[in-house]
């Protein structure tokens, strides 16, 4: 069942979004009880400032130091109810380098003390990373679907 609402998710965030748009990104978040998994994608630009291959050190401790941020704050760019005692944990890092553009894409695994379904999730998406304006969430959770998009700290989605 858990496939099942991942690739619903996955079906819901792709009618939303088109072309690779510095700035914004996608989250799709999938949950069967209190199991749960988030995608993360977003052009590389959003994180660490480029898209071009990083080949001078600087630019690669800059992509370095971007991508251990990403891994670091999940927690706190996607915030759970804190009732829940959920545990984020990367599974999967990409960046999917194609000559000058460059899009980053994370695989998260969470597991909740209760199920996440009934209640919500609020997103700073921009706190960490302010070129990141724009961030269109979808989040399917035990038969819940919702969607929102993120322009703003503390924007809210409620899976009731």
């Amino acid at each position: 069942m858990f496939k099942v609402l991942l690739l619903s998710t996955m079906v819901f965030a792709a009618r939303e979004h088109g072309a690779h748009m510095h700035g914004a990104g996608k989250v799709s978040m999938a949950f069967d009880g209190k199991r749960g998994k988030i995608e993360f994608h977003v052009p590389a630009e959003s994180l660490y400032g480029f898209e071009h291959e990083a080949k001078s050190k600087k630019d690669r401790q800059k992509k370095e130091q971007a991508l251990l941020k990403l891994e670091e704050k999940i927690s706190e760019m996607i915030v759970m109810d804190p009732s829940l005692k959920c545990e984020i944990k990367k599974e999967i890092f990409e960046v999917n380098q194609q000559k000058n553009h460059a899009e980053v894409e994370a695989e998260f695994g969470v597991s909740c003390e209760a199920p996440v379904a009934g209640s919500e999730i609020s997103f700073h998406m921009q706190k960490i990373f302010p070129r990141l304006r724009k961030v269109q969430v979808d989040v399917v959770a035990d038969g819940v679907q919702k969607s929102l998009q993120v322009t703003n700290n503390g924007d809210s989605l409620g899976l009731k």
